[in-house]
């Protein structure tokens, strides 16, 4: 799921990172708070997101450099 192939990795990755700076300035929130929301963003958002679009199957980026064995 957290694979290269997934488009949406990059991206909620920097939205999380921004998200975490903003919490840290903006709230008194604790670090678990902090830590929660960049895991949840950063983690869980690019999965769902892969799986209600229709990104790429997961194990995709790992087979597409493997070649099938050849029949005898």
């Amino acid at each position: 799921m957290l694979s290269p192939g997934n488009p949406y990795v990059l991206p909620s990755t920097l939205v999380a990172a921004g998200a975490y700076l903003a919490a840290t300035l903006l709230t008194d929130a604790s670090i678990l708070v902090r830590i929660g929301i960049l895991v949840l963003l950063a983690g869980v958002v690019p999965i769902v997101l892969n799986r209600v679009l229709g990104g790429s199957p997961a194990g995709t980026a790992a087979e597409e450099g493997a070649e099938e064995p050849p029949e005898a």
